[in-house]
């Protein structure tokens, strides 16, 4: 099988060959990686681990550019962020400013300014999409309410305004939504047949469960959820979803809604018992990720690594397939080399069904 038709036969849960494999890692991993088979390109790298994997176009903002309160550029809606530089050579995004940060009545959210949904580059997603598809599996849109919420808010004051000022929270929803319905509409049209998923997505969970609680999310979120799954269900997508965490207790309500593929699977956090998954929802979900990245393969012996493996594969794909094989977030900077190739090996052994 190419590995186009070896991830859409997990992702549709048919016969597959092996266990599709993907990755995930930091800057530092893949410049690790990359040095050593020698190679400058990462489909390089891919080719020698049997990676798979899912091609995930991006959407350039082509718009007027927004600008923050010192007057420097930001980005979408005014959120302004600065690029922290680690000393192991890896980087993450900080945010510095949150434009609603302060607000307090709806009418504050009717006078804000969002711009155009129209103001994308939906040719260069379409181009993308039609140079991968004939290879990969191809992804390409983010509908994800609560990250618009903590980008436009901060986290602190997103979950604040969700337990004391609800009725803001929901006119803001109903903006961002309208917003991302209609740009997600006009990209869904210019990809069209190259188009295989789409993310309706977001981060409710934590180590410990819920970030707030399953009613709050249902009242909020779930109305949003439905009218972007309707959509890419509308344009014959397949709908993934991302959710760090212990997120179980609303697994049930993403399948009945209409995911399909669910990513991280990170099974060491509360409510994610991966037998219950697969038992519960193997046969309406693909479960992508699951191979733990907390403790197993950064700090592990290449055989932990191995038996982590086989056991996700055991259980994830006990009925042959609906498992995309891969670690449960980004490989970590000071993860030794042998640990990341023996993951990759170890797919290639035990998930072989030929």
């Amino acid at each position: 099988m190419t590995s186009r038709e070896r991830v859409w036969a997990a992702i549709t849960h048919q016969p597959v060959d092996r266990i599709p494999a993907m990755i995930w890692a930091t800057t530092e991993v893949r410049q690790m990686l990359l040095e050593h088979f020698g190679t400058d390109d990462w489909a390089v790298v891919e080719e020698q681990l049997g990676v798979d994997g899912i091609a995930h176009a991006s959407l350039p903002y082509a718009g007027p550019g927004f600008v923050g309160p010192d007057g420097l550029a930001a980005g979408l809606w005014g959120v302004q962020s600065r690029r922290i530089e680690l000393p192991t050579g890896g980087s993450y995004s900080e945010r510095t400013h949150a434009p609603m940060a302060e607000f307090t009545e709806t009418a504050q959210v009717e006078d804000f300014h969002f711009g155009s949904p129209g103001d994308w580059d939906f040719q260069a997603a379409a181009d993308f999409c039609r140079a991968q598809h004939p290879h990969r599996v191809v992804l390409a849109g983010y509908m994800a309410p609560y990250v618009d919420l903590w980008n436009l808010f901060g986290e602190e004051r997103a979950l604040l305004n969700i337990a004391l000022r609800p009725e803001l929270i929901e006119a803001v929803l109903d903006r961002t939504m309208d917003y991302r319905l209609r740009q997600h509409r006009m990209l869904f049209e210019a990809c069209g047949e190259y188009l295989d998923l789409t993310q309706v997505t977001d981060d409710f969970g934590s180590q410990n469960g819920l970030v707030m609680s399953r009613a709050h999310i249902r009242r909020l979120f779930w109305p949003h959820y439905k009218r972007a799954i309707a959509l890419a269900h509308e344009f014959g997508l397949k709908v993934y979803h991302h959710d760090d965490g212990g997120i179980g207790e609303i697994v049930p309500d993403l399948v009945e809604m209409g995911v399909e593929v669910l990513n991280p699977v990170q099974w060491n956090c509360r409510n994610m018992d991966i037998e219950w998954l697969k038992r519960e929802f193997g046969d309406r979900l693909c479960f992508e990720g699951a191979v733990e990245n907390q403790s197993i393969i950064p700090f592990g012996t290449p055989e932990d690594v191995r038996a982590e493996v086989r056991k996700n594969i055991r259980v994830l794909a006990s009925d042959g397939t609906g498992y995309i094989c891969g670690p449960c977030h980004n490989i970590q900077s000071g993860t030794s080399l042998e640990n990341v190739l023996a993951l990759y090996d170890e797919v290639r052994v035990s998930g072989s069904f030929g």
